[in-house]
């Protein structure tokens, strides 16, 4: 049950709504930039992590002693989260918005997963049926793309994607009770930040010669979705329940395709809607009712 002592500053359901906004407009923003998919990871997280530093310092949080293993879980935290943006902003370049989004949307279903295999979390019923669902509807959207080399491709990366994002939630949770949020997540950024600087060294990216376009972007991506949609998912937990939190990935999804479908004409196929629509119905069973 959320908590009720204190009045919030600031509506939680409106704070929460301007956040899904942001998340649904990350896609979008990153179909519109002409850079590789690693230069725009890395700038988001070389912003974000600024923006997330600077409001640290100004809200003079104070520093936490963690012990070595903590840190070194938060640096592994950072190494995750970096190759989550990798492999997802790639499958940008492959396959369409709606599909991408979906499938790395995927991220609470595996979150769940990890939590049953790493800390013998009970399973039940809703858990199994959950699972079923998205099995089903991951084999739909790549079935709806298996005659199109290109775009089962993008849609294998936005999985992988998935599958690390669920692994960086899962080892937040478990974190956030030993750490606060801001320097938790200054942290996080800033390890992410490091770790995408070693990958545009090793693939040889240009860290510069971008478009004012594309820096523009790099920055609205920091500010939108990695900075503002992350702060109204902790700012509205504390005044809202988790299951209604927890359902606004249906928001961004949802958004991201209508989106897509009027800037970019990229209406989805049948396939690609029932198998959104299975995930989505599994994620719900499984994490929100479970």
């Amino acid at each position: 049950m959320a908590s009720k002592t204190s009045v919030p500053k600031i509506s939680p359901k409106l704070f929460l709504f301007i956040g899904v906004l942001s998340f649904a407009f990350g896609a979008i923003l990153i179909k519109y930039s002409s850079a590789p998919a690693i230069a725009i990871a890395f700038y988001r997280l070389f912003f974000a992590a600024s923006i997330m530093g600077l409001i640290s310092v100004g809200s003079k949080v104070k520093s936490q002693k963690l012990d070595t293993k903590d840190f070194m879980i938060l640096i592994f935290n950072g190494f995750v989260l970096a190759t989550h943006f990798v492999f997802w902003i790639s499958s940008l370049k492959y396959t369409t918005v709606a599909a991408s989004v979906v499938l790395v949307d995927t991220s609470p279903f595996f979150a769940t997963i990890f939590a049953y295999t790493f800390l013998k979390e009970k399973v039940g019923r809703n858990h199994i049926l959950g699972i079923i669902l998205c099995f089903i509807g991951t084999i739909l959207i790549l079935g709806s793309d298996i005659s199109l080399e290109t775009n089962l491709y993008g849609d294998l990366l936005a999985l992988v994607g998935g599958v690390l994002a669920g692994f960086y939630f899962f080892v937040g949770r478990k974190m956030r009770p030993k750490i606060e949020f801001l320097p938790y997540v200054t942290y996080v950024y800033s390890f992410s930040t490091f770790f995408l600087l070693l990958y545009m060294i090793m693939f040889n990216v240009p860290f510069f010669g971008y478009t004012v376009n594309d820096y523009i972007i790099f920055f609205l991506l920091a500010a939108g979705p990695s900075c503002l949609g992350h702060n109204s998912y902790n700012y509205s937990l504390k005044y809202l329940k988790a299951s209604i939190v927890s359902a606004t990935v249906y928001g961004e999804a949802l958004g991201s395709t209508i989106l897509a479908i009027i800037l970019f004409n990229e209406t989805p196929s049948s396939l690609l809607v029932l198998g959104s629509i299975s995930i989505m119905v599994g994620i719900y069973i499984a994490v929100i009712r479970a």
